[in-house]
């Protein structure tokens, strides 16, 4: 059990880490998407904010440097993973509070984790002034993950969107928390966690010392470090690609630059699918060219 213990904490934040890299490379190796340009973009002054405006409205905007509001790009993401006002402000169903306590029970989750690490390596001796931060991991997650169940088991619009993986994804979360949560109120669970993790880190875990419930806890948040880069957990990392390439990007096309070059390499990609408008088995670029939507010739 111990070294099963000790491969799986020296393992699973490495998979972490190159999952993640690994799927980034991935990522910017696909095909260009279709740009959404969906005004106002948060790159641009505070006066075209306000309306939607664009740098494409100035007169010979093209002999002219973009400014570019740099900061209003990472704003903007950070809206939406500290409080998920998307959510909030377009989801009709009432999952905004569970899913903030969902993603909230996560992010305190990991900082609980990196209190620990930093405790053992420091011997610092503030864990048990900060525990209370664990407690709110483990009780608002649970909370969300439950009330996420609720409600997607029981709004039919919901209900008919959500798969199996979904409810197991859920269910892994809810094992995760409840673990995490009966750890920490057992007598002595917060030295116990301490203890893990000083012997993780010095290369020989006391598991005769640790309880039961303190040991599978640890073992499930392995688990789970492992499977967010294989899994629908990852949406949170992939969230820049789709905002800056593909919600923000309005850069104009330079002739000759190598996005002009993929986007003719893509034009000539074949479209194997069939449909009253497309022309099966011809180029992109001549389906694009074809004004006659009923001309299959």
């Amino acid at each position: 059990m111990e070294s099963l213990l000790m491969i799986l904490g020296i393992l699973s934040p490495i998979i972490l880490i190159l999952g993640i890299a690994i799927k980034f490379y991935k990522i910017s190796k696909m095909p260009l998407n279709v740009r959404w340009e969906i005004y106002p973009l948060p790159h641009e002054s505070e006066e075209k904010r306000k309306y939607g405006g664009s740098y494409m409205e100035e007169l010979n905007w093209l002999e002219k440097r973009p400014e570019r509001y740099t900061l209003g790009e990472y704003i903007e993401p950070f809206k939406e993973i500290l409080y998920l006002h998307k959510v909030k402000k377009f989801n009709p169903y009432g999952i905004w509070i569970w899913s903030m306590a969902l993603h909230w029970g996560i992010w305190l989750l990991f900082l609980w984790m990196g209190i620990l690490i930093i405790n053992s390596i420091f011997n610092l001796e503030i864990t048990s002034k900060l525990s209370v931060l664990a407690y709110l991991s483990y009780i608002l997650g649970s909370l969300g993950v439950l009330g996420l169940i609720v409600k997607r088991g029981t709004i039919h619009d919901l209900k008919i969107y959500t798969s199996p993986i979904d409810y197991l994804n859920l269910l892994f979360l809810l094992i995760l928390f409840a673990s995490g949560l009966f750890a920490i109120m057992n007598k002595g669970g917060i030295n116990e966690s301490i203890t893990y993790l000083e012997g993780l880190l010095k290369g020989n875990i006391p598991v005769d010392e640790l309880s039961l419930v303190i040991i599978l806890h640890f073992l499930i948040f392995k688990l789970f470090l492992i499977y967010i880069p294989f899994s629908k957990f990852f949406h949170g990392p992939v969230k820049y690609m789709t905002f800056h390439k593909i919600l923000w990007d309005d850069m104009y096309q330079i002739k000759g630059s190598k996005e002009e070059k993929k986007i003719s390499e893509q034009l000539n990609y074949r479209v194997r699918w069939t449909g009253p408008h497309i022309l099966s088995d011809k180029s992109w670029l001549e389906n694009a060219q074809n004004t006659n939507l009923h001309d299959k010739v």
